[in-house]
């Protein structure tokens, strides 16, 4: 028979993170994946250049390679005539080579030819019967990107730890990498718990409500980096949700329930959590509202979050717990997704209790040049506030009213 006692205590968001990266506090594995199938993927080593970038000299403009010393004294009252040798492309194997009173036709990213100091844009170019008339004086390494200047060989250009850009598989692949070591994405079970779910969303009966709230935290976790695991849904029994929870620590690396994690009668996940192995629940209630619910716990390695129910708490329980076990485990260090600076559009009278931390939906908008932020007020289960908002601000326990024009923090909820 489950226990139904609870050990149901607010710790201060702060500990629970501390506690959380203390007891998953290391990635999963290493594993090799072409570039093309690395984008938010986080790298599990240093990447270092093989190579200079760019190899060799550059075209930085379509127009004519010369030597600068040929046309030294041009002026449109005694211009210079140099001999077209030729063309070259970015697809030509090797540069030519120019010698004096010679130029060649370039486009842009074409080797520079040898002897060649500068480019004569092709806006410039005079072109009579295979000769150029330059009328101005190029400056050596003028329209010309040196060998080594974007990037020199031996450079560490992306740290061990970081997620993966479109950008960066730009980088990598002139780095000459096809492959890349990367951290293994964590899969993650979702549990949703309750006799009222349903997964019939197109004809729901009356006592069913849709099972929505998986799909959402399934989003997020494939967001983070994890690999979801829809796990369906347990009714509220606490034998079918140790069968299902305990089969799903056999299959994945994280397991997140839904529900059945507050004081109710039918709230049974704690107790089973505490007998299907040790350490058990390790931490169950959070100073921040809406979220207060969630809690953690770790049966042998194996990572288990407990969101709450209600919509806005479910978010809040994900974000603040949940994402930080999936980061942890992916061995995420830099994280380029920050929080945007809003300002407070209105004064906002910040909702009960004082000693917790507290989080607001909020609506923003761009005013003349400036990111303004309204709150969208409403109970925990309104769905509708989080869809209109473009992110949360969470506020400091103690704080009862924001001024408006205060500089918050927003988190986008992407």
């Amino acid at each position: 028979m489950v226990s139904l006692r609870w050990s149901f205590k607010y710790i201060s968001v702060e500990e629970a993170q501390r506690i959380i990266d203390k007891l998953v506090s290391q990635p999963l594995g290493v594993e090799d994946v072409d570039i093309s199938s690395a984008y938010r993927r986080v790298l599990a080593e240093d990447v270092v250049s093989r190579v200079d970038v760019p190899t060799h000299d550059v075209t930085h403009f379509d127009g004519y390679a010369l030597r600068t010393s040929d046309v030294r004294g041009a002026s449109p009252s005694s211009p210079v005539k140099l001999r077209i040798k030729g063309r070259a492309y970015p697809s030509t194997p090797r540069p030519d080579v120019i010698d004096a009173g010679e130029a060649l036709y370039v486009t842009t990213g074409s080797w520079l030819p040898v002897n060649a100091d500068g480019v004569l844009p092709v806006e410039a170019a005079i072109v009579r019967e295979g000769y150029l008339e330059v009328k101005y004086a190029v400056k050596p390494g003028e329209h010309v990107i040196k060998a080594g200047s974007d990037v020199k060989r031996g450079e560490v250009i992306l740290r061990r730890g970081s997620r993966l850009r479109g950008q960066d598989l730009t980088l990598l692949t002139l780095l000459g990498y096809g492959k890349v070591k990367v951290y293994r994405r964590p899969k993650v079970g979702v549990i949703s718990v309750g006799d009222e779910l349903t997964e019939d969303y197109e004809h729901v009966e009356p006592g069913k409500t849709p099972n929505g709230h998986a799909l959402m935290i399934c989003s997020f976790v494939e967001r983070d980096g994890g690999v979801s695991m829809n796990m369906g849904i347990v009714r509220d029994d606490p034998e079918e949700i140790k069968e299902v929870v305990g089969k799903a620590l056999e299959s994945c690396d994280v397991v997140v329930t839904i529900s059945g994690a507050s004081k109710g009668e039918k709230d049974y996940v704690e107790g089973v959590l505490n007998e299907l192995g040790e350490p058990g629940v390790v931490f169950h209630g959070l100073k921040i509202k809406p979220g207060r619910q969630t809690g953690f716990a770790m049966v042998g390695s194996k990572p288990i979050v407990m969101l709450p129910g209600l919509c806005h708490s479910t978010i809040v329980g994900y974000q603040v717990v949940a994402s930080r076990v999936i980061r942890n485990m992916l061995g995420l260090v830099v994280d380029h997704e920050k929080p945007l600076k809003v300002k407070v559009a209105v004064d906002v009278k910040l909702p009960q209790p004082k000693g917790f931390k507290r989080v607001l939906f909020m609506r923003v908008e761009s005013v003349e040049g400036e990111l303004l932020a309204w709150p969208l007020m409403g109970e925990s289960a309104l769905v509708s506030i989080p869809v209109r908002a473009y992110g949360y601000v969470v506020f400091s326990e103690g704080l009862e009213e924001v001024p408006k024009g205060s500089l918050v923090d927003l988190y986008p909820l992407m």
